[in-house]
C-alpha cells in the first residue's frame, strides 16, 4: 500500500513537472506556431511608420496539445474538446517569443514553409520595439534566408543602396493592376499580357523599393500572387521575384540594423553585424565597415565616426583583424558618399588605435593586434608611432 501510494506521488509529481516546465511552443506543429503567431502579432501604421502591437487575447492551443507525456491522446482530446481557445494572455511578448525560438526546428528544409517564416519575422525584425524578440526574430529570418540559399550578401553598393525608380515600379504595379483578374484565373490571359506580366514582375524586383516597409509589402504581394496565378508561366516568374524580393528585405532589414546608432538597440544591432558578417563572409567586411562608419554629413551634424557603443566597436574591430592582404586595404566607397570618406579595415582599425585614449581604452591594445595581424607584421609592438606612419602614408598614397 505504501509502495503504491509512493508511486502516485512520484507520478503526480513528474506530471506537474511536464506541466510546469512546458513553454508555450512544445510540441505544436509549425501549422499551430504560425497560426498563434499570426493570432496575436499585428503590424499596425502606415508606410516607414509601422509598430508591432501584440494583442492580448487570442486563439491558442489548449494545455493538451502542448503536453508530449499525453502522446496520440493529444489529438482525441482537440477533436472532442477543441485544440485552441480564445482567452487572455499573461505575457504575449514571452508568447510570441517561445513561437520564434520553435519556428525553425518546424519549418525544417520546407521551402514553402521558410519563405512564409521569412514573410513573418522580417516584420518583427524591422519594426519591434522589444529588442529580445527582435533578435530572435532577426536569427529565425537570418536562418530562413540560408535554407531558401538566398544570394543576401555580399552585394555590391548599388544593390544594396541604390533604390528602384519610382516611375519603374508604378508602372510595374499597374500592369500586374490591369490583368489582376486574369492573373487568378477569373479571365483569359493573352500571350501578350502574360509577357507583359513577366516583364513587369522582372521590372518590380530590379532593385529594392525605396523604403523598408514597402519591400515586405512587395514580398507578400508577390508571394499572393505566386499562390493565385493559375498561369503557371506567371507563377514561376512570381517565384523568382518573390525570392528577389526577400532578397532585398533581408538586406534592407540588415541594413538598417547595422547603420543605426541608438543605444537601445545595441544587442540588436551587434546580431545584426553577426549575421551580415555570416551570410557575406570576409569579403562583406569592407562593405560592414562603410555601412557603420558615419558619413560626412553625420560628422558635420556632431555625430562620432564610429558607432558610439564601445562592444559594437570591439565587434567590428576583430571582424576588420580576421583580413588579410588586399581585403583588409579594400575601400568600399557607398552610393552618395564623397569617395574621400571610405576607409578600409585597416584604416578603421588604425584611426581606432589613434583615436582611443592609452590608458582608459580597452579597445587599443586589441585593435593594436588585429591591425598587426591584418598587416602581417612580423612582430608586435605597443608603441603607435607605426600605426600613425602607416596611416599618413596609407593616407598620401591610396587612390580616393
Amino acid at each position: 500500500m505504501r509502495g503504491s501510494v509512493v508511486s502516485g506521488l512520484l507520478v503526480g509529481g513528474l506530471l506537474l513537472a511536464g506541466l510546469g516546465g512546458c513553454t508555450a511552443a512544445d510540441n505544436l506543429s509549425y501549422d499551430d506556431l504560425v497560426y498563434e503567431l499570426d493570432a496575436i502579432v499585428a503590424v499596425e501604421g502606415v508606410d516607414e511608420q509601422r509598430a508591432i502591437v501584440y494583442r492580448d487575447q487570442a486563439a491558442t492551443s489548449n494545455w493538451y496539445m502542448r503536453q508530449f507525456w499525453l502522446g496520440p491522446l493529444r489529438w482525441p482530446l482537440g477533436w472532442t474538446f477543441g485544440r485552441r481557445s480564445t482567452g487572455e494572455l499573461k505575457s504575449p511578448v514571452r508568447h510570441v517569443r517561445e513561437l520564434l525560438v520553435e519556428l525553425p526546428d518546424e519549418s525544417g528544409g520546407d521551402e514553402a514553409a521558410n519563405v512564409q517564416l521569412g514573410l513573418r519575422v522580417a516584420w518583427l525584425a524591422a519594426f519591434d520595439q522589444n529588442g529580445a524578440n527582435r533578435v530572435i526574430a532577426l536569427d529565425v529570418l537570418a536562418t530562413a534566408a540560408q535554407r531558401l540559399q538566398l544570394p543576401v550578401l555580399p552585394c555590391s553598393g548599388e544593390e544594396l543602396l541604390v533604390p528602384l525608380a519610382a516611375d519603374t515600379a508604378a508602372a510595374a504595379q499597374a500592369t500586374l493592376a490591369e490583368h489582376a483578374a486574369a492573373l487568378r484565373g477569373d479571365a483569359p490571359l493573352a500571350p501578350a499580357d502574360r509577357a507583359a506580366c513577366q516583364a513587369a514582375l522582372q521590372a518590380l524586383v530590379a532593385a529594392p523599393l525605396p523604403g523598408l516597409a514597402a519591400r515586405l509589402q512587395l514580398a507578400q504581394q508577390l508571394a499572393l500572387l505566386h499562390h493565385e496565378a493559375q498561369d503557371d508561366a506567371v507563377a514561376a516568374a512570381a517565384a523568382v521575384a518573390l525570392r528577389s524580393a526577400l532578397t532585398h528585405s533581408v538586406r534592407g532589414v540588415l541594413l538598417d540594423l547595422c547603420r543605426t546608432r541608438s543605444a537601445d538597440l545595441s544587442e540588436v544591432r551587434l546580431c545584426a553585424l553577426e549575421h551580415f558578417r555570416r551570410l557575406g563572409g570576409p569579403a562583406s567586411v569592407p562593405m560592414l565597415v562603410a555601412l557603420t562608419t558615419a558619413t560626412p554629413e553625420q560628422i558635420r551634424r556632431g555625430e562620432d565616426r564610429f558607432d558610439p557603443d564601445p562592444l559594437v566597436r570591439l565587434r567590428l574591430l576583430l571582424y576588420a583583424g580576421q583580413l588579410r592582404g588586399e581585403l583588409a586595404q579594400q575601400q568600399v566607397a557607398l552610393p552618395g558618399v564623397e569617395a574621400w570618406a571610405a576607409l578600409s579595415p585597416a584604416e578603421f582599425l588604425a584611426q581606432t588605435i589613434l583615436n582611443e585614449q592609452s590608458y582608459y581604452s580597452k579597445l587599443r591594445v586589441p585593435a593594436l593586434k588585429t591591425l598587426s595581424l591584418a598587416l602581417e607584421r612580423p612582430n608586435f609592438d605597443y608603441d603607435v608611432a607605426w600605426v600613425r606612419a602607416w596611416l599618413e602614408e596609407r593616407t598620401r598614397t591610396a587612390p580616393r
